[in-house]
């Protein structure tokens, strides 16, 4: 009998560390999920800034001068 109870015991310990192994998988799966909407989320909104800044004339001019006068001094060297 107590060897009996011991063989169920075990077995449903092993049921339960596979349990527990899935619902890690589970959980790690979920956070990995997760971290790639958050980088999305946050790209996305990097380009929107960007677009929003390069709507406006002014900051589009400073940005090209910048880029020109840059571009002259490789070219002067």
């Amino acid at each position: 009998m107590a060897n009996k109870v011991e063989r169920h015991a075990a077995e449903r310990i092993r049921l339960l560390e596979m349990e527990a192994s899935l619902q890690r998988s589970a959980l790690a799966l979920t956070f990995e999920k997760w971290e790639k909407r958050r980088a999305l989320a946050w790209g996305g909104t990097l380009a929107q800034w960007g677009w929003r800044l390069l709507a406006a004339p002014r900051w589009r001019w400073l940005i090209a001068t910048q880029l020109l006068s840059r571009l002259k001094r490789r070219r002067s060297r």
